[in-house]
């Protein structure tokens, strides 16, 4: 039976994800009273520099994760028998990725262009 431990824990990366997208967005509007207007961080007030690049990177480590340990680890627990278990989390936490990038499209799309670009 799995563990509503273990299920909130595979959970966590994508709430996090979540989280500091949507607060830096709101920071961003609130710190230069509007949507950015150019790419990057040129003329952004240091704490929002910080934010974003707090962000940017926990963005990064988290894709980085997902495309190279988690079809690894889904892999050995395929395989090793004692491990399968695992397969409903690596399958909850996969879901929950989709699902925040989901809710991540439903930002402003001024705020999109400037996170994507």
């Amino acid at each position: 039976m799995p563990s509503l431990s273990i299920t909130a824990l595979a959970l966590l990366p994508a709430t996090g994800m979540l989280v500091l997208f949507y607060s830096l967005a709101i920071h961003t509007h609130r710190s230069l009273g509007g949507w950015p207007t150019t790419i990057g961080t040129h003329g952004f007030p240091p704490s929002l520099v910080t934010h974003s690049n707090l962000a940017f990177g926990y963005f990064a480590v988290v894709l980085m994760l997902n495309l190279v340990a988690w079809p690894t680890v889904t892999a050995l627990c395929v395989f090793i028998r004692r491990w399968r278990i695992g397969i409903y989390y690596l399958g909850v936490y996969a879901l929950s990725f989709v699902a925040a990038f989901g809710a991540m499209l439903l930002a402003p799309s001024p705020f999109l262009y400037w996170w994507w670009d």
